[in-house]
């Protein structure tokens, strides 16, 4: 029995520690692309444009991360512990998306990024103490992991036309190239909208 409170004290204990992990690797990996020089790394982990997708992919993935350390220090029960976190990650980039729609691409604070990421370490906790018997949602959690990736690792080289995929600054989509002029990038997506 006290082994059950120390281990969910521990749980508690990490999921806050992980809003604040999440937001710190945020802001390191905002700026990784630059500082591996554009290299794949910094295409893959980092963000490449200033859009909705790149910034909502650098919360995705240390979320991700915090996951697999809280799986391995308290031991949970895996397929409750994988439906939960699998439930919250899609939550968590949804309302980051959603949220960053409704107030603006040009308005994408930490403010949205803490809010989402807290609530989102708040859902996981809810739905893993919950009597819901979210152990059976485990086979179509692990499909949507693996679609997870899939989309991660998909949608930074090739990103579709639409708004959570534009950059906010050039008006460009994906890897912006380095020899653009950002000026007439801008005055050709003002034409284009107008």
């Amino acid at each position: 029995m006290r082994a059950i409170k120390k281990a969910e004290k521990l749980f508690v204990l990490l999921e806050a520690a992980g809003i604040i992990f999440v937001l710190i690797c945020r802001l390191f990996m905002s700026n990784l692309y630059t500082l591996c020089g554009g290299n794949l790394v910094g295409v893959m982990f980092g963000s490449v444009n200033k859009s909705i997708w790149e910034n909502c992919k650098i919360l995705l993935l240390p979320y991700l991360f915090w996951s697999l350390i809280e799986l391995m220090s308290v031991s949970p029960h895996m397929r409750r512990f994988t439906s939960c976190k699998t439930i919250s990650l899609y939550f968590l980039g949804l309302s980051y998306i959603g949220l960053s729609l409704i107030f603006g691409a040009e308005n994408q604070s930490i403010f949205i990024a803490a809010l989402c990421t807290a609530l989102a370490f708040v859902l996981s906790f809810a739905l893993y103490r919950s009597k819901f018997n979210v152990q059976t949602l485990f086979a179509p959690s692990v499909f949507l992991l693996f679609l997870f990736w899939a989309v991660y690792f998909s949608f930074t080289p090739f990103p579709p036309q639409n708004a959570v995929f534009l950059d906010s600054e050039s008006g460009l989509y994906g890897i912006i190239p380095t020899h653009i002029d950002l000026g007439a990038a801008a005055l050709d997506a003002m034409y284009y909208f107008s």
